[in-house]
């Protein structure tokens, strides 16, 4: 039983990290980014594991998607 007093806490950030990637998803797509480029994004800003591709240019051209992707940075550190 007290084994779980550790697992709680690890679950719980797991599952807020999970619906803040999916929220970040959410908000790419009505920028009009694509489901899975969205998607890809939101976890590589929050992870900030920092992939170089063409997708990360379109975030760049837009200053919303920017703000986005600069929110993820910081909440995922």
């Amino acid at each position: 039983m007290s084994n779980m007093i550790f697992v709680i806490p690890v679950l719980l950030v797991v599952a807020i990290s999970a619906c803040v990637v999916k929220i970040a998803s959410i908000a790419l797509r009505m920028t009009g980014l694509n489901e899975r480029t969205a998607h890809f994004q939101a976890l590589s800003a929050f992870t900030g594991t920092g992939f170089t591709t063409h997708d990360s240019e379109l975030v760049l051209e837009n200053n919303t998607r920017r703000n986005i992707i600069m929110v993820l940075m910081i909440f995922g550190n």
